[in-house]
C-alpha cells in the first residue's frame, strides 16, 4: 500500500504542475470570550465574588442555566458569605446530582455557618451517607452532641472509632483559649465520649475516656483541660463527704 500510495503522489504532483494550486479553507478564528465572561474573569483575578455573581447571572440569563454555571455560581455564593443562596443553589443542583459530594458539603457547611444547628446536622447526615468519610460522621456527633442527642450521638461515637480510616485523619477543634488546634480524629472523638461519660454521672468511664484521648495525643489541650476540670469535681465531692 505504501508503494501504490507513493506512486499516486508522484502522479498527483505532474498533474499539479498543469493544473493552478488549491488553497486551502482558512481556519476558522477562535471564540472570543463574551462580555460576561470577562467580567467573571476580572473578578476572579482580583477575588471579587460580587462581581462573580452578577457576572455569572448575566451568563445564566444569556447562555442557559446550564450545570456547571450554576454549581459555580453556588460556590461564588458561598465565597462571598450569602450562605442561604448558596444553599439554595445547592440543593436544586442536588436534585439533578443527588451523589455530588462537593454540593452536599458546601450545602452542610453554609448552614454550619448560618448557626443553623438542626439545618447543619441534616446535612452534614445527608452528605456523610454519600461520603462515608470519617470527618464528615466527626460533624455529625458534634451537632447531635449539642442538639442533645446523646444516644445517637454515642453510638456514632462507636461507628467512626471502629473504622479504620479514623486513624489516618486530623481535625481542627477550638481550644479553652478560644484558639484552634489540629488533633488526631480519634482523640477528637474519645473526647467528646468522655464529655458524655461526665454529662451521666459515669466518671470513671469518662476519666478513662479523656486518658486515652490524651494517650493517642498528649497535647491535646480540650481533653487536658476535660480531665483536670473532671479532677476537680471529684476532689470537690470528695471534700463534701467529710
Amino acid at each position: 500500500m505504501r508503494v501504490i500510495a507513493t506512486g499516486l503522489l508522484l502522479s498527483g504532483l505532474l498533474l499539479a504542475q498543469k493544473k493552478s494550486p488549491k488553497t486551502e479553507a482558512p481556519a476558522p478564528a477562535p471564540a472570543q470570550p463574551t462580555v460576561p465572561q470577562k467580567i467573571y474573569e476580572q473578578g476572579l483575578k482580583y477575588n471579587d465574588p460580587f462581581t462573580q455573581i452578577q457576572a455569572l447571572h448575566w451568563r445564566l440569563a444569556t447562555e442557559g442555566e446550564r450545570f456547571g454555571l450554576r454549581d459555580t455560581l453556588a460556590q461564588a455564593y458561598f465565597q462571598a458569605g450569602f450562605y442561604r443562596q448558596a444553599i439554595a443553589v445547592a440543593e436544586e443542583l442536588l436534585k439533578e446530582q443527588p451523589r455530588n459530594a462537593d454540593l452536599a458539603e458546601l450545602r452542610a457547611v453554609s448552614y454550619f455557618y448560618l448557626q443553623d444547628t438542626k439545618g447543619a446536622l441534616d446535612a452534614y447526615e445527608k452528605l456523610y451517607e454519600i461520603s462515608q468519610s470519617p470527618a464528615h460522621l466527626y460533624q455529625v456527633i458534634t451537632l447531635q452532641f449539642n442538639l442533645q442527642r446523646y444516644g445517637e450521638c454515642q453510638a456514632n461515637i462507636d461507628r467512626l472509632l471502629n473504622t479504620p480510616e479514623s486513624e489516618k485523619l486530623t481535625v481542627r477543634i477550638s481550644t479553652p483559649d478560644g484558639q484552634t488546634q489540629e488533633v488526631p480524629l480519634r482523640a477528637a472523638a474519645l473526647n467528646v465520649r468522655g464529655v458524655l461519660f461526665r454529662l451521666h454521672k459515669e466518671y470513671e468511664k469518662a476519666q478513662k475516656a479523656f486518658e486515652e484521648a490524651l494517650k493517642i495525643y498528649p497535647n491535646f489541650l480540650l481533653a487536658k483541660g476535660n480531665l483536670e476540670d473532671l479532677s476537680r469535681e471529684q476532689s470537690a465531692k470528695a471534700q463534701e463527704k467529710k
